[in-house]
């Protein structure tokens, strides 16, 4: 009788099943691993882009964390976990994740001072743009530098990807514009000057 009751519980635990956590299994979330040591309970964090810090469970093995390291990463909330850091939005468990120190996509998504880079720098004198605009195409990183009258689409390292007057059916808007999702203003200037 003992073992029919164990063997009654142990399937009945083994049924249970929780609700499956949300994932972003595609290692295509970009962060920066921020040192918390100093906070009671925490260590590093992961502070994504918009601000959001995750308390992941564990790194892998295989990874070295440091502050200030950009990353990109996958990985699941943890809902039913709780942590005494108390600064993080979520608990996650990294699914997957790669280091981008030397990346240069991980570096263009890190630009928020155009004037940081030499070629941007020369961009806003050329073009006397209105405001510059990071955009994700495809995994990679453009700027739309938005001038009076037309707009110029460069890549991470300053290459032009085409020009537009702001015509739908322009080449411009055909191969990039039509297909990138909404961007992030990184600078906001006055236009033409001089």
């Amino acid at each position: 009788m003992r073992t029919i009751l164990f063997l009654a519980i142990i399937a009945y635990a083994g049924g249970c099943k929780t609700k499956p956590p949300t994932t972003d299994g595609n290692c295509q979330t970009l962060g920066t691993v921020v040192d918390f040591d100093g906070l009671d309970g925490c260590g590093y964090l992961i502070r994504l882009e918009n601000g959001e810090l995750l308390n992941p469970v564990a790194f892998p093995d295989d990874f070295q964390a440091r502050d200030k390291q950009p990353i990109r990463f996958g990985y699941n909330e943890l809902n039913d976990m709780a942590s005494i850091c108390m600064a993080e939005s979520k608990m996650v468990e990294i699914t997957c994740i790669e280091d981008l120190k030397s990346s240069g996509p991980v570096e263009c998504s890190q630009i928020s001072n155009p004037f940081a880079v030499t070629w941007m720098s020369k961009a806003i004198d050329r073009h006397n743009p209105l405001k510059i605009i990071k955009y994700q195409i495809g995994g990679k990183w453009a700027f739309a530098f938005e001038a009076v009258p037309d707009t110029f689409l460069y890549d991470c390292d300053g290459n032009l990807l085409c020009q537009t007057n702001g015509n739908q059916d322009d080449d411009c808007h055909r191969q990039y514009l039509n297909f990138i999702s909404k961007g992030k203003t990184i600078w906001k200037g006055e236009g033409v000057w001089d």
